[in-house]
């Protein structure tokens, strides 16, 4: 076929490109010198090519396919377009496509290394899932840990996000036809942690919502547990009945093998019903638990239920359950192994106060307060006396695993008798412990010391605190009797020694620290003292008595302004008290603020108006500002609390006398007279009022003034021809009353300051503007009518001028008379 067509065609310039030896093959190629030296030579350096005139010597110009269109150009001018391929493509040949033939790479040296290969854009689904659900988990746990540090809000947020980002994935695994591998897991994670964002949100309605969507979904496991967290979410609410319905559904459906759970939602159903008032059945619920697990929790609720229903039989028998409970704790001996080694002995030491030690010992003091509790409820009503109610208990313990509690029941048993002022029978029971040899006898002691103390009787105070150190060295509180004896006795020195003694037995001893800083008081050692009383309200810090020491103590300091802070401190806890109010009043009176002291102290008469020292200075106020009607409200005041006093009664007179009612003046000055007829002030008065107003009876009441006088001078010549006797002021007998101080006898009582000074003077506060009705009496003229040659003053002062009235000017000479300066208010 070949030989034919050479024949018909001679002329085609394509002849003999589609021929191929049979011998020729590819490893011909690589082993043909001539090719490869082309290939390196020629073609590896130039990209372009030109194509020339194939001849006879390029026969192989075509197949190789050294340039990719070279096949495709015509060399002569044509209008057809490029030619279609002939015979055998060449391999990796394409039309459009200019690069060059590269079968070998042998160009990579010049283009550098290749690409590397190219990922998939877009990711599987199932990539996508495994992602969104690796989100969906840091954001729970972001929302957990906001939740751990109190940001609720931000934890409830993070909390919905996770819940939407859940729902998107939900929708996402439909649409990829991948629901059979929902993570059942995660979404319980979402659901349930929003539920408990809303619940500590405070949004329990939501959360109710929320826990129901869980329990009704049968695809979750365990879900009725979440009953338990509903129930607590309805007591929140106040739904109780609702609360015990879940709480019994979660009972019923949580498995025997889940003790613990089972037990705690019964006592939570016990307590629910408490609340509600449906003892019976709480007590039912708490004997349960008993029989189940014996605690001391369960059992005491079980003896309350048992009281409040008074039921004696059923009170024994809880009791007696309730000391059938094991503590399940070794004994302390084991720490208190002695031997010589002493490694031995520093490890027992460490394990002293380890944690598990600590625990111990929690454990143990919880036990015995449960039963000591439990006993001192019941043991008043379980007999028909007090005496054999305790008796049974402390009979009842003895015979128990619990035994060394008998002995602080006795001591109980003790206090309850004080309590209803049966001292006798609390000292009979205090003193069977004289002959034992325990700690219980060192409290009973020292019980008896304070009991003796408050009876007065300080030399058995003293002797009972001092066997209570004896039996216990490490007794603060049988210190404290001692220094509390001494200091009745002014033995301020050994007090502060022995109190000391108890500061190194406990240093936080609140009695001791108090005491001590009372001693330093007394001693002007008041920096000392104030240390004591800033450790005592460190460690009590609203302790109404603390805060009034230490602002007395800064007052004492002269440090006015943090008195006063202090003492406004203390109103904010007591507001109504007389005492603090008083001492305001005189911090601000000595300033010389007295329309601040005046508020002070008539708020502190308007809660104890019996305090005189209070009526005295509102008396004076109002006198000092010439508003006398107002002063004679409190003198009246006075009057009624003291009736057999003089000093109140010339006060009101002279009141009377400074608004004009001269006549009602002259009628009490009588009244005075009469039940005091040797108080020679009354006289005084007696004398110049009849004189002023012409009344006959001036003559009578001169001559039983120098009577009066007479007979006081004598009293005064035969006290001081005594031996050793002192010379009285005039004025000083108690008959007249007109030297005695109605304050330290008729004197109130607040709450603070009457313990260190038997009186306000003794602070070294001076009222000058107070009113008095025994003055000195200055030597002035006598006016008409007078005589006996005694002067008369006002004892409140010069009378104001008043004005004119319809009744005609008033024939006295008041103004002409002369007043000593101490006299006159200020």
């Amino acid at each position: 076929m070949l030989a034919m067509s050479k024949i018909q065609i001679d002329d085609d310039i394509y002849d003999g490109y589609n021929d191929y030896p049979s011998i020729y093959s590819i490893k011909d190629l690589e082993q043909d010198q001539l090719f490869q030296e082309a290939l390196s030579t020629s073609y590896g350096k130039r990209s372009i090519f030109t194509p020339k005139v194939p001849g006879s010597a390029m026969r192989l110009g075509t197949s190789t396919g050294f340039h990719r269109g070279g096949t495709g150009i015509s060399l002569r001018p044509t209008t057809s377009g490029l030619r279609p391929m002939t015979a055998v493509r060449g391999a990796g040949y394409t039309s459009s496509n200019r690069q060059m033939f590269d079968p070998l790479n042998m160009s990579s040296s010049t283009k550098g290394p290749a690409p590397p290969l190219e990922t998939g854009k877009e990711d599987t689904p199932e990539e996508k899932i495994k992602a969104s659900e690796r989100r969906i988990m840091e954001i729970i746990e972001s929302s957990i840990q906001a939740a751990y540090e109190n940001n609720m809000r931000v934890a409830l947020e993070r909390a919905r996000d996770a819940s939407s980002r859940e729902k998107a994935l939900i929708r996402l695994q439909e649409q990829a036809g991948l629901s059979d591998s929902h993570n059942v897991d995660l979404t319980f994670a979402v659901i349930f942690n929003l539920a408990i964002q809303y619940t500590n949100n405070n949004m329990l309605t939501e959360a109710i919502a929320t826990y129901q969507g869980i329990t009704r979904n049968r695809i979750f496991s365990n879900n009725a547990r979440l009953k338990v967290n509903m129930g607590n979410i309805y007591v929140k609410m106040g739904q109780l009945s609702q609360a015990i319905k879940m709480y019994r559904m979660a009972f019923d459906q949580a498995p025997a093998a889940h003790k613990d759970l089972r037990i705690k939602i019964m006592h939570n159903i016990g307590m629910l019903f408490v609340q509600m008032g449906r003892l019976e059945e709480a007590a039912n619920s708490f004997e349960w638990v008993m029989k189940e697990r014996a605690e001391f929790k369960a059992g005491l609720h079980t003896v309350l239920c048992h009281f409040a229903l008074s039921h004696r039989d059923k009170m024994k028998r809880a009791f007696l359950e309730l000391l059938e409970v094991q503590l399940n704790i070794d004994q302390e001996d084991r720490y208190n192994i002695s031997t010589d080694d002493v490694a031995s002995n520093i490890l027992n030491e460490i394990l002293k106060n380890d944690d598990l030690s600590k625990l111990e010992k929690e454990l143990r003091s919880e036990a015995e307060r449960t039963i000591l509790s439990a006993a001192k409820l019941i043991a008043p009503v379980i007999e028909d006396t007090l005496t054999a109610g305790f008796a049974w208990c402390v009979d009842s313990i003895k015979s128990s695993a619990y035994s060394p509690l008998a002995a602080d029941l006795e001591i109980s048993k003790a206090m309850v008798f004080l309590h209803n002022r049966e001292t006798q029978l609390a000292i009979d029971t205090l003193k069977m412990f004289e002959n034992r040899e325990s700690k219980a006898n060192s409290s009973a002691a020292t019980m008896l010391s304070f009991i003796y103390y408050l009876q007065g009787d300080y030399n058995q105070a003293e002797r009972c605190a001092e066997i209570g150190r004896n039996a216990d060295t490490y007794n603060a509180a049988a210190y404290v009797n001692l220094s509390a004896c001494a200091i009745k006795k002014s033995n301020l020195n050994i007090a502060k020694e022995l109190l000391l003694c108890a500061l190194d037995t406990d240093a936080s001893h609140v009695q001791a620290l108090y005491n001590l800083g009372l001693v330093y008081k007394k001693q002007s050692m008041y920096e000392e003292a104030l240390e004591c009383f800033w450790k005592v309200r460190n460690i009590v810090r609203h302790d109404p008595q603390t805060l009034y020491q230490i602002g007395h103590l800064y007052q004492l300091m002269s440090e006015i302004d943090q008195a006063a802070e202090w003492y406004n401190q203390l109103l904010g806890i007591i507001p109504c008290d007389p005492g603090v109010l008083q001492k305001l009043g005189e911090m601000y009176d000595a300033a010389g603020d007295k329309q601040q002291a005046y508020q002070f102290y008539s708020d502190s008469y308007r809660f104890f108006p019996a305090n005189f020292e209070v009526i005295d200075w509102l008396g004076s106020y109002f006198v000092s500002m010439q508003i006398a009607e107002k002063a004679m409200i409190y003198f009246k005041k006075a009057v009624e609390l003291a009736p057999d006093e003089p000093r109140w009664r010339l006060l009101v007179a002279a009141c009377l006398r400074r608004t004009g009612q001269f006549h009602k003046a002259l009628l009490e000055y009588q009244d005075i007279h009469n039940k005091f007829p040797e108080n020679i002030e009354c006289l005084k008065f007696l004398v110049r009022l009849c004189s002023d107003l012409g009344l006959k009876e001036a003559q009578m009441y001169a001559a039983e003034l120098k009577r009066a006088e007479k007979a006081k001078e004598l009293k005064e010549r035969q006290s001081s021809a005594r031996p050793g006797s002192r010379r009285s002021n005039s004025g000083t007998s108690s008959r007249t009353g007109s030297g005695m101080s109605v304050q330290s006898d008729h004197r109130s009582s607040p709450t603070f300051g009457r313990r260190e000074n038997q009186g306000l003077s003794s602070a070294g506060i001076t009222r000058s503007n107070r009113v008095s009705a025994n003055e000195n009496i200055a030597e002035t003229p006598m006016d008409i009518g007078d005589q006996t040659g005694t002067p008369y003053i006002d004892p409140i002062g010069p009378l104001p001028v008043r004005p004119m009235t319809s009744a005609g000017k008033r024939d006295d000479d008041f103004g002409d008379e002369e007043l000593g300066d101490d006299l006159l208010p200020e």
